[in-house]
């Protein structure tokens, strides 16, 4: 119910398609949310491959053996394939033949490998000796100094080359630490891991025991593979793409019940403005003034020598005008007068039409001694006032006034204004008749 006690229509259509809109977009969600887990293995994945480095970085170190400074040696300029020596009767327990490959801006500064999930390596392997390590050498200052290249953390895995005949597949779990390296460098058990975090070198070696002949070896690929997102993170923003969206839904919701209840208020306003004002002169009707009759007496106590002044101003011979010139022509006159005491009341005052072609003013906080004069204002003014052609000239009024006693109700402030209204009218009609006190 509104406040002028009829009830606001509701909008079951409107209602009803939001609902459906909503529906819908759960739906949406709910597929999208499908889709995502779904699609997470169709993220491209990140791909590192060191065998891309500059030429600069690419290097390969080896030991001496019997006939050959050099162990090992580039078969081409690429930097892809290489040699390395192991004649026969050699006994070299230190011996060592390698492919390091730089992969840090500097000796102790490395990439972080350490979200790189596993390792593809493609090798062409010439020889016959059972086994190749994949290393990558890690820098830590607790343990590690520039001085002693050797010093980086030892991390590594043994492939067997007779899985060399076909691309190998690596998860990084598998790298170790070289025992000999831990003991050499007396590492705690505790650092005693593997560890990727700032990888300095990676590379392909040879390493005792070997067996003798020559062993070539081409590096096609060394390839670290990590997830293009983490499979967290892509759950994450899953997530986020929910929350953001209720919270949009949230807002969007806010501003439809704040325009709704907008729209319910002016509704409602509405509602009360054609329960309480006459529709033809747009003036209080008797319900208006009733209703606001409690608020105006709640308003601020008239200062010394003023008073509430209610005025009963009744059209003199209306009946003729609407008996001679017809109903029409009188809503003109009714509505003409109303706006013409519109204009010369003040903001505060009220203009209530009582039935017919009577009508109301209140004046509140006028002063004793001038609500007459006031009266007969509005009384010339109508006089005065061309209503038109078709109206018989002139328009006049008859005018009770009465003020307002202490604790007077407004039955009884009415009766004696109307009183006086009917004595105006027994006096000859356009004039105003005061109302004596009670």
């Amino acid at each position: 119910m509104t406040a002028a006690g009829a009830d606001v229509p509701s909008n079951p259509a409107s209602q009803s398609g939001q609902r459906k809109r909503v529906a819908l977009t759960l739906l949406a969600g709910v597929a999208f949310t499908v889709g995502a887990i779904a699609g997470y293995d169709l993220i491209p994945p990140v791909r590192f491959d060191v065998t891309r480095m500059p030429k600069d970085a690419i290097v390969l170190s080896s030991t001496p053996v019997q006939g050959h400074p050099e162990s090992g040696e580039w078969l081409d300029g690429s930097k892809r394939r290489l040699r390395c020596h192991y004649p026969p009767g050699s006994d070299e327990p230190q011996y060592y033949c390698a492919v390091n490959y730089f992969v840090g801006p500097s000796p102790g500064r490395g990439l972080d490998l350490s979200n790189y999930t596993h390792v593809e390596v493609k090798v062409v392997y010439k020889g016959d000796v059972p086994k190749l390590r994949l290393f990558a050498r890690h820098f830590d200052p607790r343990y590690s100094t520039l001085g002693d290249t050797n010093s980086t953390k030892y991390n590594s895995v043994f492939l067997a080359t007779q899985d060399l005949r076909a691309p190998v597949s690596l998860s990084v779990e598998e790298f170790t630490v070289a025992e000999w390296w831990r003991l050499q460098y007396k590492l705690p058990r505790e650092l005693a891991q593997a560890e990727l975090g700032n990888v300095v070198t990676v590379g392909l070696d040879f390493s005792y025991p070997m067996t003798e002949g020559v062993h070539d070896l081409e590096v096609q690929e060394i390839t670290f593979v990590r997830p293009g997102l983490s499979r967290e993170t892509w759950y994450l923003g899953i997530l986020s793409v929910w929350l953001v969206g209720i919270v949009l839904y949230s807002l969007l919701q806010l501003r439809t019940y704040r325009i709704e209840r907008r729209l319910l208020q002016n509704e409602a306003e509405r509602y009360r403005t054609r329960a309480t004002t006459d529709p033809l002169t747009l003036a209080l009707n008797r319900h208006g003034l009733e209703q606001g009759w409690a608020r105006l007496l709640a308003g601020a106590t008239p200062a010394p020598g003023h008073a509430l002044a209610l005025l009963v101003l009744d059209i003199d011979h209306f009946k003729r005008v609407n008996d001679s010139c017809g109903h029409a022509v009188g809503d003109r006159v009714l509505r003409d007068l109303a706006a013409l005491l519109r204009r010369q009341l003040r903001s505060s005052d009220w203009l209530v039409r009582w039935g017919g072609e009577e009508f109301v003013v209140l004046l509140p906080g006028v002063r004793a001694d001038h609500a007459a004069a006031l009266a007969d204002d509005l009384r010339k003014a109508v006089e005065s006032h061309a209503f038109g052609s078709g109206v018989p000239a002139p328009v006049t009024v008859s005018v009770g006034v009465a003020l307002q006693w202490p604790e007077e109700g407004f039955e009884a402030l009415f009766k004696r204004a109307d009183e006086a209204l009917y004595e105006a009218k027994r006096g000859g009609r356009n004039r105003v008749v005061v109302a004596a006190d009670p």
